[in-house]
């Protein structure tokens, strides 16, 4: 992940210079300062912390923010449009006694960028989202063993695919964090918003061929519709327990928006 790291004093800056140890993490780190002289000239090529952020926003991977959480939030606001496209932002206070997950905590990274902040300089973590957050309270009620079986009609925006799945699954108290894989079938395979959707989220997409898919035992729901389009009379049941295994379909086919899902838990 590729870090800017932008501090506003020698405190701020002495706490950024800690972040370089991120390397470890395999992240690229770089600093910048944006520091005032007395006499009202700048320390750094930039005239402020907005143009800088401005500069930044779209050429890397996180920013973290050294300082108050209101600089931060009006530095990124003009530019904030998608949890799926943004930058991860991260906040530390001067001190180093908290690192806010700020912008983009699952999609982009910053829950988890928090958490690898928070340990290098002994800072509290503050992660909000809600399933973060009650994963927080007891990983027990939490457990990664969902997979996703998934379609879509061609075209779809990652984020109109994330929007539907994510209401969708949750629409059956089946919150998107558990999900460990997604599955599908093969004709699906350069399908743009599909493969960002996985991405963004972090889990693998595997991909079936219609026979594969047809020859999954069990009692699946049926469409000739489907069955003529792609060779096989369901796509999302079939994929999720192709590639659960053992266990059994907690959701059954559901459709909003051209996007069509089924969740298989596994044992």
């Amino acid at each position: 992940m590729r870090i800017a790291v932008i501090s506003f004093s020698a405190h701020g800056a002495a706490l950024a210079a800690q972040l370089s140890a991120l390397a470890e993490h395999g992240h690229e780190v770089k600093g910048y300062i944006a520091r005032r002289h007395a006499e009202g000239t700048t320390s750094t090529p930039f005239a402020s912390v907005y143009e800088l952020a401005g500069r930044l926003f779209n050429d890397v991977e996180a920013l973290v923010f050294i300082g108050a959480c209101g600089i931060a939030v009006r530095a990124i606001a003009p530019r904030v449009k998608s949890k799926l496209t943004d930058p991860a932002v991260v906040v530390c206070d001067e001190t180093g006694r908290f690192a806010v997950s700020l912008l983009s905590g699952h999609a982009g990274g910053a829950n988890q960028l928090t958490g690898q902040i928070a340990a290098l300089v002994g800072a509290l973590p503050v992660i909000t989202t809600a399933s973060d957050s009650n994963a927080a309270l007891d990983g027990s009620m939490q457990p990664k063993n969902l997979v996703l079986g998934i379609g879509c009609r061609r075209g779809l925006s990652a984020e109109t695919i994330e929007r539907a799945a994510t209401i969708l699954l949750w629409d059956q108290k089946l919150p998107l964090v558990r999900v460990r894989e997604a599955a599908t079938i093969d004709v699906k395979q350069n399908e743009a918003g599909l493969l960002g959707f996985a991405k963004a989220h972090n889990f693998p997409l595997r991909f079936y061929s219609a026979e594969k898919l047809a020859g999954v035992q069990g009692e699946f729901s049926s469409s000739e519709r489907v069955l003529r389009a792609v060779g096989v009379d369901n796509v999302c049941e079939r994929a999720a327990a192709l590639c659960g295994g053992a266990g059994k379909l907690v959701m059954r086919k559901t459709t909003k928006d051209g996007v069509t899902v089924a969740v298989f838990e596994k044992e």
